[in-house]
């Protein structure tokens, strides 16, 4: 399955890569794009910053961590957050500068910077009068 998302310059195409076995969960994500940079914000309410693992390697950005229990001795009568395992990964179609890539974490939503290479930059050419 392809997720594309178009915008007037280009397209980037971001594809779900193969996830792990077992019962990790996927969080939601945005990814938007800019014309320097792909901006991935995933949600990861109750997420410590220290329990994230993020990596990219040969165009795949894997999104990987623990959600500790929030409800430790009491009954959850309807629960929707995931708590457990969490993983995520995608294919970045993007050239991207992997030695810039920056993510922060601020109320419960991881910030992933991917930059752009200059070679994929839009660049604007300057008209000369005849």
């Amino acid at each position: 399955m392809t997720e594309t998302r178009e915008t007037n310059a280009s397209t980037t195409q971001v594809q779900p890569a193969d996830r792990p076995t077992g019962w990790a969960y996927p969080p939601r994500v945005d990814v938007v794009e800019t014309a320097d940079e792909l901006i991935l914000y995933a949600d990861l309410p109750g997420v410590k910053a220290e329990d994230v693992s993020l990596h990219f390697k040969d165009g795949e950005l894997v999104l990987h961590g623990r959600c500790a229990p929030r409800h430790t001795g009491r009954r959850a009568v309807y629960a929707e957050y995931g708590v457990g395992d969490f993983h995520r990964a995608f294919r970045v179609t993007e050239q991207v500068e992997a030695d810039r890539i920056d993510a922060a974490m601020m109320d419960g939503v991881l910030a992933v910077r991917l930059p752009k290479a200059e070679s994929v930059k839009p660049k604007r050419i300057a008209v000369k009068a005849g």
